[in-house]
This record gives structure tokens, sequence and C-alpha cells, in this order.
């Protein structure tokens, strides 16, 4: 039997919220509900349904719960600051540039660093899209990968996907 995955790592436009790019944004934010914000022009971004039950659920089994976004760090901090997200992650790598391989590398290497070693089996990614998952695995190698809006489509599916994994590397 293969090990269960320790590490979740989440991305965060159009896969946690419902916004195709925050960076792109007109800010202040300002917050108007306990699951949305809105820019200074009015643009909504709001939470997909789930989004506290996951991580909630994440942190209740003890999971490392990481988001990789690529974004201009700024702009996600302060949606995370008005929803009061920022409390769920162990490791935010919100980095400017399209490079998740190279985000997803450098949590590894600060998890290593940290004294926590992780097979790729034992990780979970979950992303919008699937632009960057073959580097991210040539990288770090064959990790767990739902592609939300296909592989699953609701953050609910998540936590049914770790209850079925065996850690065996099967997507």
């Amino acid at each position: 039997m293969g090990r269960p995955v320790r590490l979740v790592i989440l991305d965060l436009d159009l896969t946690l919220w419902d916004h195709r790019n925050v960076t792109g944004l007109a800010r202040p934010f300002r917050r108007i509900s306990d699951e949305a914000v809105e820019d200074e022009r009015g643009v909504r971004v709001s939470l997909y349904p789930g989004v506290r039950r996951l991580l909630d659920s994440l942190r209740t089994r003890g999971l490392i719960i990481a988001c990789a976004s690529w974004n201009d760090p700024q702009p996600v901090e302060e949606i995370f600051d008005l929803l009061n997200l920022g409390h769920y992650f162990d490791h935010k790598k919100v980095e400017p540039h399209p490079h998740k391989q190279q985000t997803i590398s450098a949590l590894f290497a600060e998890l290593a660093a940290s004294g926590t070693r992780l097979a790729p089996d034992e990780v979970l990614y979950v992303d919008d899209r699937t632009i960057h998952l073959d580097a991210v695995r040539e990288a770090v190698g064959p990790i767990h990968f739902l592609q939300y809006g296909v592989d699953i489509r609701s953050l609910d599916e998540v936590l049914r996907y770790l209850d079925q994994t065996t850690g065996d590397g099967a997507d």
C-alpha cells in the first residue's frame, strides 16, 4: 500500500476563487461578504463554494496546506486578509511568473530545509490548468494532480479523492 498524501498545494485563480487574475484588479479591495471582495472598480472576487470547508478539513486531517499562484503577492495577501484565509496556509508561494515548477520546487526545498521531506506521491496539486503540470512533474516527480473543472467540479471532491487515494501515484 502506498503513502497517504501529506501536502496539498492549491492554485488560487479559478481554483479557490472565481477570478482569472487578481493581479490585474484595481486595489484597494473591500470586503463585501464573508466569501467575496470587490476592487475599487466594483469587480467582484468570490470564493468557490466549499473553500473554507475544504481548508478546515485539510487542517483537521493534519495535512500541510500550501498555495502556489502566478500572481503578485500583494493582491493575494490583501484578499487573504480581508477574507481571513491566510491562517489556513502553512506555505504561501505567490510569485509574479508563470514557472510553477520553480515555485513548487522552492516549496519542496523549504519543507526539506525545515525537516519535512516528501516523496512526490505524498503531494496533491490542484489547479484549473494543466499547462504547468509536465514541468512540475519533471521538477519534483509524479505528484497527484486534480484539474478543477475537469477532474473535479467542486472542492468537496478533493476530500473524496484524498479518502480514495492510497498514495500509489495514480491520478
